[in-house]
């Protein structure tokens, strides 16, 4: 018979021990981990140590070439994994209960909110939960992606074009149709004049250069930027043209001043954005969040659409919960 009663002497088993194993883990580096918690690596080694003691197991192998899971490590994490997410479902539970536990909550947005809707949108959140500690950066979907799964981020914006996995809850957000965008008043041979693409490391520039594949001949490659308000900025600059989205567009500053927003010069395509959080670890939040989302783009974004975009229609629209 196995005696599994935890005597006094025996080193505690403690959450924060929980969230270093994992944060480590995830990151494949102690110093990584430390970073994205805020911490030390010598933390970080001291709480990875604490847990093996209190487990009676060694859970990675770690040198100055190798980070590995042992055979112990990877039967246990995924149970660790479910304790903090389910630790994070209940916080969450009491603050809905209006039991006002102190919430840290990371988000990861990407650019074109930042301008438009970033700033009422937490502010609504801060209202709803003035207990919270609310953080949030600015990357392209695939990044914000990443962050996710390393943990570095409770929650994200991102396009649909990053992939499905059964880990992630979705909550979609905004139907975004591209559009075409030319140097201010002026409407340039499309065959000869410069395009300015998006840089094919980001989702939203081989989603653009697949679509013009389908379309027929593809436009010769010239200059390509990661932000849109560069590729605006030059769009202008070079009398040329470039695919963008009308969300880019209406989050751009200036870009209103800099190019011409147009129809699209092919057959229509579109992306959608989506709130991302993973299954299960944030319990109704993610759903009550992206609610507030939606109510901010729809009094932010969609009146000046409907004014400076209208040759889109209903095509920029938000998608209701169903």
């Amino acid at each position: 018979m196995i005696d599994f009663d935890m005597q006094q002497n025996d080193p505690p088993f403690t959450f924060r021990a929980l969230q270093n194993f994992v944060a480590a883990v995830e990151a494949q580096s102690v110093t990584r981990a430390a970073h994205m918690l805020g911490t030390s690596p010598s933390s970080v080694s001291q709480q990875l140590a604490s847990l093996e003691a209190a487990l009676g197991a060694k859970l990675i192998e770690r040198s100055a070439r190798q980070f590995r899971l042992t055979r112990a490590g990877r039967l246990f994490l995924d149970p660790a994994k479910a304790i903090l997410d389910d630790v994070g479902a209940a916080k969450v539970h009491l603050a809905l209960a209006d039991q006002a536990p102190p919430l840290a909550l990371r988000i990861a947005s990407i650019e074109e909110l930042d301008a438009t809707v970033t700033a009422p949108w937490l502010l609504k959140l801060n209202t709803r939960f003035p207990n919270a500690a609310l953080s949030l950066t600015t990357g392209a979907s695939h990044e914000n992606h990443d962050a996710l799964n390393s943990r570095a981020v409770d929650m994200t914006l991102s396009v649909d074009t990053v992939a499905k996995v059964d880990w992630v809850e979705r909550h979609p957000i905004l139907h975004d149709p591209f559009i075409l965008v030319t140097a201010k008043d002026a409407l340039p041979d499309l065959q000869t004049a410069p395009m300015v693409r998006y840089e094919q490391t980001l989702p939203i520039g081989r989603q653009i250069e697949a679509h013009l594949r389908r379309a027929g001949p593809v436009p010769a490659r010239g200059f390509a930027f990661s932000t849109n308000q560069a590729l605006v900025a030059m769009t202008a600059e070079l009398g040329g043209w470039a695919i963008t989205t009308a969300l880019a567009y209406l989050g751009t500053p200036l870009a209103r001043d800099l190019v011409t927003a147009r129809p699209l010069h092919t057959p229509r395509f579109s992306r959608q954005l989506d709130l991302h959080a993973r299954a299960g670890a944030l319990g109704e939040l993610p759903a009550i969040i992206a609610s507030d989302l939606r109510t901010c783009l729809a009094e932010r974004v969609l009146p000046e659409a409907s004014e400076r975009l209208g040759f889109l229609e209903d095509q920029l629209h938000v998608i209701q919960k169903s």
